[in-house]
């Protein structure tokens, strides 16, 4: 049989004691200098060590584990979000609970019940439209909770998220820049503080150029290809003076174009399109899609240092950070109208 590792024969590999190599076990900031924690955990790989984590929070009433709550799975841009977070916050000696509310906010509020049953260190939070601010205040109070890419209007719980307004306006002017004269915005949720962000942007790059828009020009729709493409089919078939479609998301914009193409033209030359969130299949789509990016690397990083931030020092204020987007002009938007399009 086997005999399975010990921390002692952790700490005896590193030349360190076992307190030490507690110390990285429980992540404890501050505590071990980052050289002598690499050597650690080189340590710990060797002996191919179980941390037995049960029993650790037992004995410390603390845990390593990260609550990572996100409300939909099913668009690509998340399912990429989490996987990289995830990736980071093991890299940092922290495990991860995942769970996803479906846009419910009882199944939101049941999740993170469970995660604090299980002794949760801090929590992740993407949340669904109908959190409030004493929602997110609630769970802060008892873990410290950063939330991102949604915003909830609190002073109280640090935010990171994207400049969704700036990034709607830049692209609305950059088209009618190029010539377009009638634009629609397609797609999110009525409730979406993000969709208002980005339709405000839209507006006012219109009124900004002097340029009248249309309410009607204005559609909200699922986040899916599917939805996308049947909100498209149903402006263009009605409106045929649109030349530019400002999508909410790169899936939405992926089935805008799909809707194009079934009438008859082609994306990009007839109707230009663009999209937010810089998914991976936008530049390989035909044609490349025009998008908004924040880059998903940057966005983890900065959600993990806030969190570990936040964890090394609770009483430190909350912060709200922004990032600015990219945006990737692309064969989507090469058509230039002509005067009065």
């Amino acid at each position: 049989m086997i005999k399975r590792a010990t921390v002692s024969d952790v700490a005896a590999l590193a030349q360190v004691s076992s307190a030490t190599v507690s110390n990285v076990l429980g992540n404890r900031p501050g505590k071990v200098s980052a050289k002598t924690r690499q050597r650690v955990l080189a340590a710990i790989k060797t002996l191919n060590y179980t941390y037995n984590e049960t029993a650790a929070t037992l004995r410390s009433n603390r845990s390593n584990i990260i609550g990572l709550v996100i409300h939909d799975l099913n668009n690509p841009y998340y399912t990429e979000l989490i996987a990289k977070i995830n990736r980071r916050l093991a890299e940092h000696g922290y495990a991860t609970i995942l769970a996803c509310s479906n846009e419910n906010l009882e199944s939101q509020q049941s999740y993170l019940q469970l995660m604090q049953r299980h002794n949760v260190l801090a929590i992740l939070l993407c949340p669904t439209w109908d959190t409030t601010a004493e929602h997110i205040e609630a769970w802060n109070a008892m873990s410290p909770t950063i939330t991102f890419l949604r915003p909830v209007a609190s002073m109280d719980v640090d935010f990171i998220g994207i400049d969704n307004y700036q990034a709607a306006y830049d692209i609305t002017s950059k088209l009618i820049a190029d010539g377009h004269r009638h634009l629609a915005f397609i797609g999110g949720n009525l409730r979406s503080r993000l969709r208002r962000q980005r339709i405000q942007g839209w507006k006012d790059a219109h009124e900004d150029a002097g340029l009248a828009y249309l309410d009607g020009r204005i559609i909200d729709c699922a986040s899916s290809m599917s939805a996308g493409s049947a909100a498209a089919l149903g402006l263009l078939t009605t409106d045929a003076n649109l030349s530019a479609l400002v999508c909410y998301q790169d899936v939405v914009a992926f089935g805008a174009m799909n809707a194009i193409q079934y009438l008859g033209k082609k994306p990009g030359q007839d109707i230009a399109v663009t999209g937010f969130d810089g998914l991976s299949d936008a530049e390989g789509w035909l044609p490349s899609l025009t998008t908004a990016e924040v880059n998903i690397g940057e966005l983890t990083d900065h959600i993990v240092t806030r969190l570990v931030e936040r964890l090394g020092n609770t009483a430190k204020s909350s912060q709200v950070m922004l990032l600015h987007a990219c945006i990737h002009w692309r064969n989507s938007t090469r058509i230039r109208p002509t005067a009065g399009a």
